[in-house]
């Protein structure tokens, strides 16, 4: 019964460099099923960190070593992806330390947006959060989730 990482929440890194996870974001992890841990990853997109539990990490490098294609391009990104993956506690009131070297490398501020990905959770610096996904949040625009409906796979029966 997978629960899914959604909502953006205001949070501040402080001096330490600890965060701590909204109750929202915490309800979704079973430790049981997930892991009573973190996984702290440079994000997908750049300036960002990305965040899964055990579960969703071990999933992640399953998908990682079937897409990639061996090579030189492989070898780099590997040693990248997994030289700065970071494996983190939580504490009893939901709070994590984000490792120095990533939140140098990802340029954090202290006040950061932790936003739901699905499996993941993102940390964005608030004002790259607006200007990079270019949405409007107080705007018109409106997310077209049917077209991405539309981009499922058909899988023969």
């Amino acid at each position: 019964n997978m629960r899914f990482f959604t909502g953006q929440y205001d949070r501040s890194i402080d001096d330490k460099n600890r965060v701590q996870l909204p109750s929202q974001l915490r309800s979704a992890i079973d430790p049981e099923r997930d892991g009573p841990g973190l996984y702290v990853t440079l994000g997908e997109d750049r300036g960002t960190l990305s965040i899964f539990t055990e579960r969703g990490f071990e999933e992640l490098a399953g998908r990682i070593e079937t897409e990639f294609m061996p090579g030189p391009d492989s070898g780099k990104f590997e040693l990248q992806f997994y030289g700065l993956a970071s494996y983190v506690d939580i504490d009893k009131q939901g709070r994590f330390v984000l490792p120095d070297r990533l939140v140098k490398k990802a340029r954090l501020g202290s006040e950061v947006f932790l936003v739901g990905r699905k499996h993941r959770i993102d940390v964005w610096n608030r004002t790259d959060l607006d200007r990079s996904m270019g949405i409007d949040w107080e705007g018109d625009e409106w997310p077209d989730w049917q077209g991405f409906l539309r981009m499922r796979p058909r899988t023969e029966p």
